[in-house]
């Protein structure tokens, strides 16, 4: 339950997260960043999915003496994978199982996005852990998540919402953020509900640098 919006342009890459975290029945229960710096390799991490994988992923690859972007990319699923097994194995059995029957402990989108020196250009990927193989998909232009909404998609278009114009991204990418608050989405467990709040976090990744801010705040709170 998290938005991740990645644009790809000729001479940068804009990420947009939104911050709130959610009980799988929609409660907000609290708020944090979703999209992680990893500046020595030009990249950022963005993750939707159970909260414990984040932090300990990005510390696990700055770990990994990755050198470059196609480092990152080599390394990203093996260590995913290697992370969530030893949470499962590692888990109070009670509460994995309890925990368990309300969302997919195993079930990740992880987005890639960064600059490829050697290639010269930005790229962006997704990982899918529900798919087999566990491979990084390139996302060419781009990709927006959530999207598989047919009410979702049917406000962009009646809104005309585009990103023909370069010099708009910021505020179009805010734009969907604020159609993907505003559509329900449909949880796992047949809910639906608001799945995007907390904040907007808007990330841009160019050859030489990786700058983040948080561009607007909503009321979202967790229930006293």
């Amino acid at each position: 339950m998290t938005a991740i919006n990645v644009l790809v342009r000729p001479d940068r890459v804009h990420v947009m997260t939104d911050g709130a975290v959610f009980e799988p029945e929609g409660a907000v229960i609290g708020v944090m960043q979703k999209t992680y710096a990893l500046a020595h390799v030009s990249a950022v991490i963005a993750i939707r999915g159970p909260t414990y994988l984040g932090a300990g992923l990005v510390e696990a690859l700055n770990l990994a003496n990755l050198r470059t972007f196609d480092d990152l990319l080599a390394r990203l699923p093996a260590t995913a994978r290697v992370l969530i097994d030893h949470a499962m194995q590692h888990m109070n059995p009670a509460e994995r199982d309890a925990a368990s029957a309300r969302i997919d402990l195993r079930k990740f989108d992880i987005a890639v996005a960064g600059w490829s020196h050697r290639r010269g250009q930005g790229e962006t990927y997704r990982l899918d852990t529900s798919k087999p193989g566990w491979h990084l998909e390139r996302q060419a232009d781009g990709f927006f998540m959530p999207a598989d909404n047919p009410a979702l998609l049917a406000r962009l278009d009646a809104a005309g919402w585009d990103l023909s114009d370069p010099e708009q991204d910021a505020a179009r990418l805010l734009e969907l953020m604020h159609h993907q608050r505003a559509v329900p989405d449909r949880l796992p467990s047949g809910v639906e509900c608001c799945t995007v709040g907390g904040f907007a976090q808007h990330t841009v990744i160019t050859p030489d640098a990786i700058t983040t801010r948080i561009v607007e705040r909503w009321a979202d709170r967790a229930a006293e």
